[in-house]
């Protein structure tokens, strides 16, 4: 297929991982919005250096940014993504329930986790050079993780997405959040990002290393830090950790 401008796709068949394979071309001086796609993954992955499962007939992509801005702005990019990608899945299967970002880096679709985002910067001092987003997206398969609540969006009621038509709805979703993200910050994305906001307004729970939080997820704050409330009504900011929901993983 062929993406419209800014866009360089360059389409494979089998690699380790797409964001390895975009992480070398951005190093070798690939322009922003270069997008390296692939059937199958050897060795792909999620956060924390979790096994990513890549089944073909799935959708697995990474996009090169180069955003201004330092570490901790780029970090953003994974909710901005998120949003991104839970707009697409609505253009391409529009009879599904509304997908619903799962903070920091997971989409939802009746809540099945259908999606993943890996984020991966490189930074020289206080300047990124350049960041990583790899997306995927579950169309036709999905693994079967004990006590993790999985789906595909065939699976969910909505067969015959394929490939293209999920990579066209995502680079136009993916390039307009961005641009939105770039002139005012995560600012300018939340009150989309809270409408699709998965738990919002019930207990959850964050598990960060040895750190574990539980509260009411009241809001997203314009840096895209988490907000629990305590029974006592004690607020305290989250920025960092998983978040885990009673009835999805």
């Amino acid at each position: 297929m062929a993406l419209p401008a800014p866009f360089d796709l360059i389409d494979l068949d089998i690699v380790g991982s797409t964001n390895d394979e975009a992480a070398q071309l951005a190093v070798a001086g690939a322009p922003a919005w270069t997008v390296v796609r692939a059937r199958n993954q050897t060795a792909g992955r999620g956060r924390s250096g979790k096994s990513f499962a890549s089944s073909a007939g799935n959708s697995y992509t990474s996009f090169i940014l180069r955003p201004q801005g330092g570490p901790g702005q780029a970090a953003q990019l994974a909710l901005v993504s998120g949003l991104a990608v839970a707009e697409a899945i609505d253009i391409v299967a529009p009879r599904l329930a509304s997908a619903r970002c799962k903070w920091p880096n997971d989409v939802h679709v009746e809540r099945h986790k259908v999606s993943g985002i890996l984020v991966e910067a490189a930074s020289s001092g206080d300047r990124v050079e350049h960041v990583i987003i790899g997306i995927g997206i579950n169309l036709v398969s999905h693994p079967d993780l004990p006590g993790l609540r999985i789906g595909d969006l065939a699976g969910l009621g909505a067969p015959g997405i394929g490939r293209d038509c999920m990579l066209a709805a995502l680079a136009d979703r993916l390039h307009a959040r961005c641009e939105l993200w770039g002139r005012g910050g995560f600012a300018a994305l939340r009150e989309a990002w809270l409408a699709r906001a998965a738990g919002l307004g019930r207990t959850v729970r964050i598990e960060d290393g040895p750190r574990r939080l539980s509260g009411a997820l009241v809001d997203i704050d314009a840096d895209g830090a988490l907000v629990l409330e305590s029974p006592d009504r004690t607020r305290q900011r989250v920025v960092s950790g998983s978040l885990f929901l009673e009835d999805a993983a």
